[in-house]
C-alpha cells in the first residue's frame, strides 16, 4: 500500500454527553462530528471517523458513534464493523441508560475486546471516580468487556491520554486481522460526491480485498460499476482489505441511489433476500416476544422493519435462545455468521441478537420443519464440511452444484471443490460440477436399475433401453440420473450404443439354448439377405417367434452388436460395416461426394433400402447431406477408423 495501515477498527460506545467525540478528537486531532448540526448543537447524530497513528507509523481506524437513544440505529451501523470497543463512561455520571444498552449491543455483536475510558476525570474527586469505576466493573461482569482495563482520562487536561493511547495500541496489535481472502464484501456507511471525483462510497470491508479497476456489484439493487480509485485514512491506497475503513471512487454510480444499508460485493459472490434465518439470544431486559412480533432488524449498516417468526414456540422470554426467521419489508444482503441485532420500535430498545444462519426468501413454510432445519444448520456451525453435508442432505437426490455451495459458504468454487474432494462420503459428478451424498447415489443407482428391470420385464433377453425412456420415467431427478449413469459407464456396467441406446451389461447373461438358436438363425438370415435386409415380420416368419419375446430377442441381437436396425429393417452388423466401406470408397472415387446410382449398383439394392441406410450412416457421422449432395466427413473418427481397416486388408 502507498499508505501503511493496520487493518483493525476501534470504536466508541457509551451514553450521550459522556465525551466520546471529545476523546476521539483528543487522541487523533480529528473532530469526528463532521455535520454542521453536530458542531452547532454539540450532539453526535451520525457516525464519525478518524485515524490514529501507531508508534510504528501505521494508521488505525476509529469510529465515533452517537450516544443519544434516538440515534442507536446509527450507533449499530458503526459497531458492526468494529474489532475493539472503547466504552466511554463519564466519572461524574457513572453508568447511564445508554451505557447499559451499548454494553448489551457490544455483547450481542461479540466485539473481540476493548477497554473502558472513565472520562471527565478532571470534574470529580478520586473517591467519586473510585465509585464510578466499581459501578462499571459490576456492569461488565460476564460481558465481552469483563476484566477490561479502565483508563481514567480527561480530554480537557490531557490526563491519562498517553496511557489510553498505549492501551489502544497494545490491544490493536494483539487482534488478528480479518481474512483478506475470498470474495469482497463491504456494507455501505456513507455515499457522497466530490468535485472532480464523483461518487464516493465508504465502509469497512468485512472480507476480501479490492484494487482499482475492479468491477463491483451493489446489492440488493444488483447494479455493477468499476472502482476507479481507493482512499483510506487520508491517502491513496493500492488495495483495500478487510478490517480498515475504505473509500471507493465510483464515478459511474452517481444516478444509482446507493445509500447506507446496501452492500458492495464481488459480482455474483453474494445474494440478497427478504428473509433471514437466525440464531437469536434475547437480552435480560427484553419483554416477552410473540410470534409475528414487529421488530427492526440490524446487521452491517442495514436497518429494516420485519416480523419475527417463532418456529418451535409461541413466545420468547428474556435471556432465552431460539432459531427463528425474520421476514423483512425489503431485500437485504448479509452472510452466514454475520452478527445482527433486533430492536423494538415502541418502546425503542434492543431486545436481542446473535448470528445469521442463512439468507432466505419469504414464502410458504412449515414452522416445525423450518425449525428443525435451522437447528441442523446451527449444529453444523461454521465448519464447511458440516454445512456442505447439511445442504446435500437437504437437497437429497437433486444434489447441489458447486456454484450453489459456493454461494452458501460465501467462498470461491475452488475452495468448495477442495473441501468436497476431501469428504469420503460425498460424490462429485465432475461433468456437471454437482455434488451428492454417496448414500443418495447408492439409492439412485438402486432405483435406476429397478426401473430398467421393470421396463424390460417382458423382454427378458433385452439389455438395452433408450436414454430418453429413462428420463421419461421421472423416478429420479435428471441430475441424479446423469450422475448415476456416468458412474455406471465409468465402471463398464453401462455402455453407450447407437441411436441413443444404453446397454446394461449386467443383463447380458447367457441365453437359454432355444433362444440362442433363434437369435443365431436371425443373424444368419440377415447376413444372407445382405443389402436387401428383412423387416421384423420376415424374421418372425423365419424363426417362428412373435410378440414381445421376438422384440426382446431382436434387441438382444443389437445389444451383442450382431444386428443393427436401420429404419424398419435389420442388418447383420458385418453387412453394415461393408456398406460403410463401400460408401467411403465411392466418395473417395468422386471427389468426396457420394455417387448414389453407382453405390446402388455396387450394393445391388434398391432405393427402398438405400435411403434409410444412407440416413443411418449420416447419423453415425461418416457422411453429411449438404447442398443436395452427400459428402464424406474426412475428419471424422468413423472415417479414420475405416481407413485403418482398409490399410490393414
Amino acid at each position: 500500500m502507498a499508505r501503511p495501515i493496520h487493518p483493525v477498527v476501534v470504536g466508541t460506545a457509551g451514553h450521550i454527553d459522556h465525551g466520546k467525540s471529545s476523546l476521539v478528537k483528543a487522541l487523533t486531532g480529528i473532530d469526528p462530528d463532521r455535520l454542521k448540526e453536530e458542531q452547532e448543537r454539540g450532539l453526535t447524530i451520525d457516525l464519525g471517523f478518524a485515524r490514529l497513528k501507531l508508534a510504528d507509523g501505521r494508521w488505525l481506524g476509529m469510529v465515533d458513534v452517537p450516544g443519544h437513544e434516538r440515534f442507536v440505529r446509527n450507533m449499530v451501523a458503526g459497531c458492526t464493523g468494529l474489532d475493539l470497543a472503547i466504552l466511554v463512561v463519564a466519572a461524574d455520571d457513572g453508568v447511564m441508560p445508554q451505557t447499559i444498552e451499548h454494553k448489551e449491543i457490544l455483547d450481542l455483536l461479540e466485539v473481540r475486546g476493548g477497554l473502558v475510558a472513565l472520562s471527565k476525570i478532571d470534574m470529580v474527586d478520586p473517591l467519586l471516580a473510585d465509585m464510578a469505576e466499581e459501578e462499571i466493573r459490576k456492569l461488565l461482569r460476564g460481558s465481552v468487556l469483563d476484566g477490561a482495563p479502565i483508563c481514567r482520562v480527561s480530554s480537557v487536561t490531557g490526563e491519562g491520554l498517553p496511557e489510553l493511547r498505549q492501551q489502544i495500541e497494545t490491544m490493536a496489535l494483539l487482534v488478528a486481522p480479518r481474512s483478506c481472502t475470498g470474495p469482497f464484501r463491504m456494507p455501505v456507511q456513507r455515499v457522497f460526491s466530490l468535485p472532480g471525483i464523483g461518487t464516493v462510497i465508504t465502509g469497512i470491508p468485512q472480507s476480501g480485498s479490492i484494487v482499482p479497476g475492479t468491477e463491483i456489484e451493489i446489492l440488493p439493487i444488483g447494479e455493477r460499476f468499476k472502482v476507479r480509485g481507493l482512499h483510506a485514512y487520508g491517502g491513496k491506497v493500492e488495495a483495500a482489505v478487510a478490517g480498515h475503513g475504505t473509500a471507493l471512487s465510483v464515478p459511474d454510480a452517481k444516478e444509482s441511489g446507493i445509500h447506507r444499508g446496501m452492500v458492495v460485493v464481488t459480482p455474483g459472490a453474494f445474494g440478497s433476500g427478504d428473509a433471514v434465518d437466525l440464531a437469536l439470544k434475547i437480552t435480560r431486559r427484553a419483554p416477552v416476544l410473540h410470534h409475528r412480533e414487529p421488530i427492526r432488524f440490524h446487521t452491517g449498516t442495514i436497518e429494516v422493519r420485519g416480523e419475527l417468526l417463532l418456529l418451535d414456540r409461541d413466545s420468547l422470554s428474556a435471556e432465552q435462545a431460539a432459531t427463528v426467521r425474520v421476514e423483512l419489508d425489503a431485500d437485504v444482503c448479509c452472510s452466514q455468521g454475520d452478527h445482527f441485532l433486533l430492536r423494538l420500535q415502541n418502546p425503542a430498545m434492543t431486545i436481542g441478537g446473535g448470528r445469521v444462519l442463512r439468507l432466505a426468501k419469504s414464502g410458504r413454510y412449515r414452522r416445525k420443519d423450518l425449525g428443525v432445519e435451522l437447528q441442523a444448520i446451527l449444529a453444523a456451525g461454521n465448519r464447511p464440511e458440516a454445512r456442505i453435508e447439511h445442504e446435500l442432505q437437504r437437497a437429497a437426490a437433486e444434489g447441489c452444484t458447486i456454484d450453489d455451495l459456493a454461494h452458501v459458504l460465501e467462498t470461491e468454487e475452488r475452495k468448495v471443490l477442495d473441501v468436497i474432494r476431501a469428504m469420503p462420503q460425498v460424490h462429485l459428478h465432475e461433468r456437471a460440477m454437482r455434488a451428492f451424498r454417496l448414500v443418495d447415489i447408492a439409492a439412485g443407482e438402486h432405483e435406476l436399475l429397478a426401473s430398467v428391470e421393470r421396463m424390460l420385464a417382458r423382454r427378458a433377453a433385452a439389455a438395452s433401453i433408450k436414454r430418453a425412456a429413462l428420463r421419461a420415467t421421472k423416478t429420479l431427478p435428471e441430475p441424479m440420473l446423469d450422475a448415476v449413469l456416468d458412474l455406471l459407464q465409468s465402471s463398464g456396467r453401462v455402455r453407450k450404443g447407437s441411436q441413443g441406446l444404453l446397454l446394461f451389461a449386467d443383463r447380458l447373461k447367457p441365453l437359454p439354448a432355444l433362444q440362442q438358436q433363434r437369435l443365431s438363425a436371425m443373424v444368419i438370415e440377415c447376413q444372407k439377405r445382405g443389402f436387401r435386409p428383412p423387416d421384423q415380420a420376415e424374421l418372425e416368419a423365419a424363426v417362428g417367434l412373435t410378440g414381445e419375446a421376438m422384440g426382446g430377442l431382436l434387441e438382444r441381437g443389437q445389444d451383442e452388436a450382431q444386428l443393427e436396425k436401420v429404419g424398419e429393417h435389420y442388418y447383420a452388423t458385418p453387412v453394415i460395416r461393408m456398406a460403410m466401406h463401400a460408401i467411403r470408397d465411392n466418395c473417395l472415387a468422386h471427389a468426396e461426394v457420394l455417387d448414389i446410382p453407382a453405390l446402388r449398383d455396387a450394393l445391388q439394392t434398391s432405393r427402398k433400402y438405400l435411403i434409410p441406410l444412407l440416413e443411418h450412416v449420416d447419423a453415425i457421422g461418416l457422411t453429411v447431406l449438404r447442398g443436395g449432395a452427400r459428402r464424406l466427413l474426412v475428419s471424422s473418427d468413423v472415417n479414420r477408423a475405416l481407413a485403418m481397416e482398409a490399410d490393414a486388408r
